[in-house]
């Protein structure tokens, strides 16, 4: 990074304009911009007044610490990850907001700690009360507009604005701010996942083309196909049919043996057995929480690193350090706290298959 550049990156961390530090050097801030746009640079005895202006050492100034931040900054990032892949979101954010204080205006810190909290108050739905809703709604709001307002034009901002338009999509309900925030995005065709592939060679190449292909299509697929099942004007017959063939799609793509996806193949399962209740037929609803069970257990006791088996996607594995947990629960916690909420046990009651289902959940659960 060069002098210009540092200068530019600390004034607008500190929210400085190019005209307050001018006046505060004795120059114009023409000079300022000159400087920034590495037209220029400053007088070696400039740099103690500097560096004095923004509280660092003449070797920041130069960059010499510069690439010492990025990389703390980084191992904060890292040891949040650890939270998150235990699903421990309110942990993730209380480390995230000790070391804000330290970096206040660093965007990947800021974004990842507004991640945290909407993972924890909202998706996990600790926010109990609207007055709770409505604190942390605009704390998760303000620390993204933060960390869009200190990123620099050559950073990815996208992971603030996801946050955001979560934010104001499924829980303000904001959806003019939503629309600035959609309308300034990119189309689909020129995206990271269009053309980070053909910054590699080979065989790692491939790896990034095909995990692009395998995330963007059935991500897509999955929530529409979701938000048809709780459409409710859709019968519940409907809902089965699109449910059975979004795991026939799932498990189509990928030849049979999903991976990290029996995690959401299970889910499907559940909520086909609901229908299936609603409609009476008790035997089919048996069956789908019976394949929600195998499937939460394939998902839970699956290899770490498994390989995708079919071809146009094997060079994808599925480590366990990519998963990402928005909750500590398990699949197996889930399914079960679903059978008690839909008081599955009052229609299967003295039914040996169920029981044996239900034991052999709560043993799981137990562990």
């Amino acid at each position: 990074m060069t002098i210009g550049a540092t200068i530019k990156y600390l004034r607008q961390e500190q929210d400085v304009t190019q005209e307050q530090l001018a006046d505060a050097l004795g120059i114009t801030s023409r000079a300022v911009s000159q400087w920034e746009n590495d037209r220029t640079a400053p007088d070696i005895s400039q740099l103690p007044a500097l560096a004095n202006f923004f509280d660092v050492t003449t070797d920041f100034l130069l960059g010499v610490d510069i690439k010492r931040k990025e990389d703390e900054v980084q191992q904060i990032v890292s040891e949040a990850l650890k939270y998150e892949q235990c699903g421990d979101q309110k942990g993730k954010a209380d480390y995230l907001k000790e070391q804000i204080k330290i970096y206040p205006n660093e965007p990947l810190l800021l974004s990842n700690f507004a991640s945290a909290l909407q993972c924890y108050y909202f998706i996990q739905g600790k926010a109990d009360a609207e007055q709770l809703k409505k604190e942390k709604s605009s704390e998760i709001i303000a620390l993204c507009e933060r960390a869009l307002k200190y990123s620099k034009p050559t950073e990815d901002s996208s992971f603030a604005k996801q946050i955001l338009l979560i934010q104001y999509l499924r829980y303000t309900g904001d959806k003019e701010k939503a629309r600035e925030i959609i309308m300034s995005l990119p189309f689909v065709s020129c995206t990271r996942e269009m053309f980070e592939s053909e910054l590699y060679e080979g065989k790692e190449a491939l790896r990034h083309k095909q995990s692009a292909l395998l995330m963007s299509f059935t991500t897509h697929m999955h929530n529409l196909f979701w938000q048809i099942c709780h459409d409710d004007s859709y019968s519940y017959d409907e809902k089965i049919e699109i449910l059975k063939t979004d795991a026939a799609v799932i498990n189509l793509i990928t030849s049979g043996k999903p991976n990290w996806f029996y995690g959401i193949l299970s889910v499907i399962a559940l909520e086909q057995a609901v229908y299936f209740m609603k409609l009476c037929y008790d035997e089919q609803a048996l069956e789908m929480l019976e394949t929600a069970y195998a499937n939460a257990d394939k998902y839970e006791t699956r290899p770490d690193g498994e390989k995708y088996a079919p071809c146009w996607l094997s060079e994808i594995d599925d480590k366990r350090e990519y998963i990402c947990r928005t909750a500590a629960d398990t699949a197996y916690d889930t399914l079960y706290k679903k059978i008690i909420e839909h008081r599955f046990a009052e229609l299967f009651s003295e039914n040996g298959r169920f029981e044996s289902l239900l034991k052999k959940l709560k043993e799981k659960i137990s562990k």
